[in-house]
């Protein structure tokens, strides 16, 4: 989705959970209304005026500062209670299979060219179809996707019995999208659906399966842990080490840590919200 100038003028983008797609519903049809320009995964990167004016500063975060919001939906499967005020949420994986690697090309199979259907149930969706070709008894090139499914949680398998001899073996790989996240504790979930490369900070409470805005770059409000770590301005603030989706701090001390998303311009404290310039892990995402 593009970047816009601005969110709707009637937006307070630290209050929205909305059941629609576009943030308004038709009275007549109950249908979303796109009238105003709002589709999941618009953003648009707000100067601290355009963000203060855009905030209730009675709801969610408050005032809201400069930085890169985007209009997203909240995946249904995410922990409600982990999607609120300053929590960080995380990029959900697609539910289609968008490609596929091969991982072991065997030896002694049959040549042709196959077309192989995920294992039935596997990845938690269905109607993944992979071509693979096969010469010189081996697995030529990386499976080509006929078709990508719908509906997975994670990537199906594949069964390449039809294709003879042994040890043949490719792994499916899902589409992401910036336009569906999910909660921190989906990251550890017995199947996970949170891509933790990339995190996000949720500006209120939204419901599972409603739309509202993150933020994904700038000045942002985030909850301490109950144990937050260093309480010190300049200190990494660290995500991912509480599946609660509340941050930890650390000492800046050379380079940040893997689950670093920015550094602590307020003086962090126990279980309070407090400012950071968020960086490291938040990356810029053009689409």
């Amino acid at each position: 989705m593009p970047q816009v100038q601005g969110f709707p003028t009637w937006k307070n983008i630290n209050a929205q959970n909305s059941t629609s797609s576009s943030g308004q519903t038709d009275n007549m049809t109950g249908e979303p209304y796109y009238g105003e320009g709002l589709y999941p995964g618009v953003y648009a990167d707000l100067t601290n005026y355009e963000a203060g004016n855009a905030s209730n500063p009675n709801q969610g975060t408050g005032v809201l500062y400069s930085g890169r919001y985007r209009w997203v939906q909240v995946d249904s499967g995410a922990n409600a209670a982990n999607v609120t005020t300053g929590t960080v949420g995380y990029l959900r994986s697609g539910t289609v299979v968008k490609s596929a690697v091969t991982t072991n090309v065997g030896s002694g199979l049959t040549n042709g060219v196959y077309e192989v259907s995920a294992t039935a149930g596997s990845g938690g969706g269905q109607g993944a179809i992979l071509q693979i070709s096969v010469a010189g008894n081996v697995i030529v090139g990386n499976p080509v996707v006929l078709a990508g499914g719908f509906g997975y949680v994670n990537p199906p398998t594949f069964s390449l019995t039809a294709l003879g001899g042994s040890a043949a073996a490719v792994q499916a790989q899902l589409n992401t999208t910036p336009n569906i996240v999910t909660s921190a504790d989906q990251i550890g979930a017995t199947i996970p659906t949170a891509i933790p490369v990339r995190p996000v900070v949720f500006l209120n409470p939204i419901t599972p399966g409603n739309y509202g805005f993150i933020q994904e770059l700038g000045t942002a409000t985030v909850l301490a842990n109950s144990t937050v770590g260093t309480t010190a301005i300049g200190a990494f603030v660290n995500a991912v080490t509480s599946n609660s989706g509340t941050v930890t701090t650390t000492a800046q001390s050379g380079s940040p840590i893997g689950s670093t998303i920015g550094v602590a311009i307020d003086l962090p404290a126990n279980s309070i919200l407090f400012k950071a310039q968020l960086g490291y892990a938040c990356m810029d995402v053009q689409d």
